[in-house]
C-alpha cells in the first residue's frame, strides 16, 4: 500500500537533490575530514 508524503518530506526530496545551500551549486566532491561531501560555490549572477 503506497503511503503519502507529508509536505516535510516534499521541502527534503529537494534537499537531497540538491546538498547545497540556495544561491549555490553543486561542482563536484571535496574530501573534509577524510568523508567525500558536496563543493558547492556561489553561482554567478548573469
Amino acid at each position: 500500500m503506497p503511503t503519502k508524503k507529508k509536505s516535510t518530506e516534499k521541502s527534503n526530496d529537494k534537499q537531497a537533490n540538491d546538498p547545497c545551500w540556495e544561491g549555490y551549486k553543486q561542482v563536484g566532491m571535496k574530501t573534509k575530514n577524510q568523508k567525500k561531501v558536496p563543493n558547492c560555490v556561489p553561482e554567478k549572477k548573469s
